[in-house]
């Protein structure tokens, strides 16, 4: 199946009513956002939000230390990294019905998510640390470390602004904090994409 047959699949289960709440996460640059901006396009938009969890990621990261890496800064593989709280309370109060503000970042303005609409994308990191019983299907990402580095420098020098030496000097440790924390939660997911060598293969689903 490729991307863009597990979108149309997704669109017919997402437009049936059989999925409500869908939940995309993955490591950094794994290409989790690229596909929620694709399926989002996919669908009607008078009738889906989506809520992108990067602005949950705490600022004071640095007040952590990790145990099995104690001269590393904590990156967001780490669930101490998110508030997961007010994450999970925003997705809540949408699928109550009520309208909710998001969190403003330097390159995307707040903007008011209606409670109305009865269709949620949630995609970010923080999605894999949050209780599986707030989705009805969820979609974990995955990439190789050599994908991962080309788009992590592609994404975070021009939309992010950052230095390419920043970029390469973290990437190791990034990908080390991945595979000691975040790596088990793909196990949790519903649907596992591997989107390395620039490749879409869906490695596995379970039946929900």
């Amino acid at each position: 199946m490729n991307k863009r047959e597990f979108i149309n699949s997704l669109v017919l289960e997402i437009e049936s009513g059989k999925v409500n709440t869908l939940g995309i996460y993955g490591h950094g640059a794994s290409g989790k956002s690229t596909f929620a901006q694709d399926l989002y396009q996919a669908l009607d938009s008078a009738k889906v939000n989506l809520l992108e969890t990067d602005p949950y990621i705490t600022s004071n990261r640095h007040l952590v230390v990790p145990k099995q890496a104690t001269d590393q800064k904590v990156t967001a593989c780490l669930s101490v990294a998110h508030e997961l709280a007010s994450l999970q309370r925003d997705i809540l109060a949408l699928q109550a019905g009520m309208d909710v503000l998001t969190i403003e970042e330097p390159w995307k303005a707040s903007e008011v998510l209606s409670g109305a609409k009865p269709i949620l994308i949630v995609e970010g990191m923080s999605v894999g640390f949050l209780p599986k019983e707030l989705f009805d299907k969820t979609i974990c990402f995955y990439t190789d470390e050599e994908t991962e580095l080309e788009r992590r420098l592609a994404r975070d020098t021009t939309m992010r602004n950052r230095d390419a030496s920043f970029v390469l000097a973290s990437h190791q440790m990034r990908r080390e904090q991945y595979l000691h924390y975040y790596r088990e939660t793909e196990s949790k997911a519903d649907i596992l994409v591997d989107q390395s060598e620039s490749k879409f293969k869906v490695k596995m689903t379970h039946i929900i």
